[in-house]
């Protein structure tokens, strides 16, 4: 009797100690699961402050035929009287805003101001992406920038890191849908911002009668019939003033400021 009293005990125990492994290795994998998903070191990479970089980090010769540029929270801090005084070929400049539904970037309104107050055209745009509908990105999008201190046409950025799993259906349903509660709101379409192979695959003819703004990095964009107001012509610029390369941005031969402006009420 106590031999199989000891036996049970023995059995119960061990059937325990298996239970509080698996229950230990299911903890242990969803925390691996997590780290890989949440990243945090490549968090802490990607922040910057007011304060970065901090010193130059490009090299090369400077980009001295550029009609604008566009930045981010990626170029850091401009010193943005350098920025102008050296670079007096550059007439407009886009800013991100927001990128899907609730993120908005740091140096948005930093660099809407610092823009402003230098006399720069500028323009702000938004970064689809597929997580969220497109009236909450819409939302977000309009809830950010204050539309009296846009002198260009608002911009919807459309590509491949923030479509990706959709197909050429989806994509033009959905940019559709984003275009038209922009305008319902603001009274005018956004230009499409995206690249010459990605409008070829997904917007192409059905775009054609937007403002287009493509990028190729190795010759200017050959859309068919239709016709782009900008060309991203580099994702490597130098420019002075700036100590992170930056997007060079030239007007297409034949269009001015003037053809891209957002029209006054």
């Amino acid at each position: 009797m106590v031999r199989r009293r000891a036996r049970r005990r023995s059995r119960r125990q061990h059937k325990d100690r298996r239970v509080w492994m698996w229950a230990g290795a299911a903890v242990l994998a969803l925390a691996v699961i997590l780290l890989i998903d949440l990243k945090p070191w490549r968090r802490v990479r990607e922040t910057v402050s007011g304060q970065w970089p901090y010193h130059d980090m490009t090299k090369g010769s400077y980009t001295d035929d550029a009609d604008g540029i566009d930045i981010s929270r990626h170029q850091g801090k401009i010193h943005w009287d350098e920025l102008v005084d050296e670079n007096p070929q550059l007439r407009f400049v886009y800013i991100k805003a927001t990128e899907g539904s609730s993120i908005v970037d740091p140096f948005y309104r930093h660099n809407l101001r610092e823009a402003k107050e230098r006399g720069l055209l500028v323009g702000s745009y938004h970064f689809l992406t597929r997580r969220t509908s497109m009236e909450r990105q819409a939302d977000n999008f309009l809830s950010t920038i204050d539309l009296s201190q846009q002198d260009l046409l608002l911009l919807v950025d459309v590509e491949d890191d923030g479509t990706r799993g959709w197909d050429r259906d989806i994509i033009q349903k959905n940019l559709a849908e984003f275009i038209r509660l922009v305008k319902e709101r603001t009274g005018h379409s956004p230009m499409i911002y995206t690249n010459e192979a990605y409008y070829h695959l997904n917007l192409y003819p059905e775009f054609n009668h937007y403002h287009l703004f493509i990028a190729n990095y190795n010759l200017p964009p050959e859309l068919g019939e239709a016709k782009y107001d900008i060309w991203q012509s580099g994702k490597r610029g130098r420019v002075r003033g700036i100590w992170t390369y930056v997007d060079i941005d030239r007007l297409r031969d034949g269009v001015t400021v003037d053809d891209i402006r957002l029209p006054s009420e």
